[in-house]
């Protein structure tokens, strides 16, 4: 499985995916800098006017970085998989002497392995570069604590979470056979869990996470299940 896994990142080029997750995250950390270190003093009562912000600053780089790499799991696992299918690669794949439902979940760890590790590294880089910009700029408090081994805890459950999301749109996109519906998937799965309407927010529902979890592992499941039967379009 492991061999496959590597042929994989092998076969898409992961590194100019490594270049463009970079490229990513060092935008998100100028952004958050910017946010953090441009903290304006209101005149009269004499405190920053974006100390509450800076404040639930984790809230705010959470909800980013986890829309962004939401989109960018399921448009990879689009390009390894339903991509292949289209450009009839799969057929040839499938030619081989192995399964394949190992084939498509080699595709699929492939992805959930890659995009896992540099979400992780990716939200450590920010959170880091926050803490030394707070220390020399503001002074204000994070909202986070770096050496708290609770903290680390959270951003892996939270990066394991997010990724596997991406399951759901990879099975809507394969039923359809649609890229497109891959992206308009993980969009509106992300507004799902993070939308308002009115005073009504999903986002700090604790059961709600839990539940579209088991719902991604069910459609990561069904995306492997019946391959092995399906007609190689």
């Amino acid at each position: 499985m492991w061999k496959l896994i590597r042929l994989e990142w092998k076969k898409y080029h992961t590194k100019k995916y490594i270049m463009k997750q970079a490229v990513v995250f060092v935008v998100l950390g100028i952004l958050f800098f910017a946010m953090c270190y441009y903290v304006p003093i209101d005149a009269e009562l004499g405190i920053s006017e974006s100390a509450p912000e800076v404040a639930n600053m984790k809230e705010q780089i959470e909800l980013l970085t986890n829309l962004v790499f939401l989109v960018f799991t399921s448009s990879m696992l689009s390009s390894f998989i339903i991509k292949a299918y289209n450009n009839k690669t799969q057929s040839l794949m499938f030619c081989y002497p192995i399964s394949r439902k190992k084939i498509i979940l080699s595709q699929m760890l492939a992805v959930w392995i890659f995009c896992a590790v540099a979400l992780f590294l990716g939200k450590l880089f920010i959170y880091l570069l926050l803490v030394l910009s707070s220390e020399v700029g503001t002074g204000l408090p994070l909202g986070y604590d770096m050496l708290s081994a609770n903290f680390y805890l959270q951003i892996i459950l939270k990066t394991v979470l997010t990724v596997t999301l991406a399951f759901i749109p990879l099975y809507i996109g394969k039923l359809m056979m649609s890229s497109r519906a891959v992206i308009i998937t993980s969009f509106l799965l992300f507004s799902v869990m993070n939308g308002n309407i009115g005073d009504l927010t999903l986002r700090t529902n604790m059961i709600l996470p839990v539940f579209l979890f088991g719902i991604s592992l069910i459609c990561g499941f069904l995306t492997v299940h019946n391959v092995e039967k399906e007609d190689v379009m």
